[in-house]
């Protein structure tokens, strides 16, 4: 290995978005409650959830699991008995890269690949993440 190049994986994710996001279904806006986005630890492939940093360019990248649920989405689904693949959580890769700052932190945005959804379909569904400022 270099001296100028890590390779890391990532071990422990937990992100909440309480405001959660707009969802259009139907031609309906909805409400979709908090959001809960974690490490998908089911994903198949040893290749997930790892990143690299090259200090020499000061780049890094990096390749998230995630997984993405909306539990009070689930528990009205559920009290409506409607089919539990429409609840079930969105499972996703994160492939992100950006900036290593003078920190040593990153400034990393990408895109989501999603995985098939009974709800979320990946030809119809956009999911990015956006560098902070």
């Amino acid at each position: 290995m270099r001296q100028d190049h890590v390779s890391f994986q990532i071990v422990e994710l937990y992100a909440t978005v309480p405001e959660g996001l707009p969802l259009e279904w139907r031609g309906r806006e909805l409400a979709s409650g908090p959001l809960l986005l974690e490490l998908d630890e089911t994903s198949p492939g040893e290749s997930g959830n790892r990143g690299a940093l090259d200090y020499s360019s000061r780049k890094a990248k990096v390749d998230f699991h995630v997984s993405l649920g909306f539990p009070e989405l689930a528990d009205l689904m559920e009290d409506l008995e409607a089919d539990p693949s429409l609840a079930a959580p969105v499972r996703a890769i994160l492939r992100s890269e950006g900036k290593i700052l003078d920190d040593h932190s990153f400034a990393l945005s990408g895109q989501c690949e999603l995985r098939p959804h009974a709800v979320f379909s990946p030809a119809d569904t956009k999911a990015f993440v956006l560098e902070g400022g």
